[in-house]
């Protein structure tokens, strides 16, 4: 375990201030969960994630419609890469999403149509400049946006009006079974 050299504070109502750097470097955002472990003295903060079960479910999901479509389709929690199949899924799979991404996770808007680099999709150390084309649909579970789900080709393809709906309906199936 890495020191950070902080200390804080336990006030009367017993909290404490994580400071903004660390939340920063984390990507700990105002109202998320945190979960606590204990280990003797220890006491261990992790941010909480569904993406467990996310990652398993959308995993089959996704390999089970490659098979039919064979297409690069992915799933992201609210700060990275869960799941993918197809080609590209070396290149995404376990990457944070880009901020532009980020964006789009706190937009709410049903389905975005947009291209660019790989860098503009997942926060890669990659230096390709490949361009791609995506769509993409937010996973929203009570009223809140936990994740998304792209399709993703190269720039010089497109996509069908069955692709939107094929994103639509893992995004609202996912949704569903997170609710559950």
């Amino acid at each position: 375990m890495k020191t950070t050299g902080v200390v804080r504070r336990i006030d009367d109502l017993g909290r404490i201030v994580i400071p903004k750097e660390i939340r920063k470097t984390l990507r700990i955002r105002d109202g998320e969960s945190l979960e606590f472990f204990v280990d003797k003295e220890t006491i261990t903060l992790k941010k909480f994630s569904t993406s467990a079960d996310l990652g398993e479910i959308a995993q089959t999901l996704l390999d089970t419609i490659y098979t039919t479509i064979n297409k690069s389709i992915f799933v992201t929690d609210r700060d990275k890469f869960v799941a993918g199949s197809g080609k590209l899924k070396k290149d995404f799979c376990g990457f944070n999403i880009s901020t532009q991404l980020e964006e789009y996770l706190f937009s709410n808007e049903n389905l975005i149509k947009d291209s660019g680099i790989i860098n503009e999709i997942v926060d890669n150390i990659s230096d390709e400049k490949e361009e791609y084309k995506y769509i993409l649909s937010p996973i929203i579970l009570d009223s809140e946006t936990t994740g998304l789900v792209l399709m993703i080709v190269e720039d010089s393809k497109s996509f069908s009006e069955e692709d939107e709906h094929i994103v639509q309906i893992i995004a609202n199936f996912l949704a569903k079974y997170l609710e559950d």
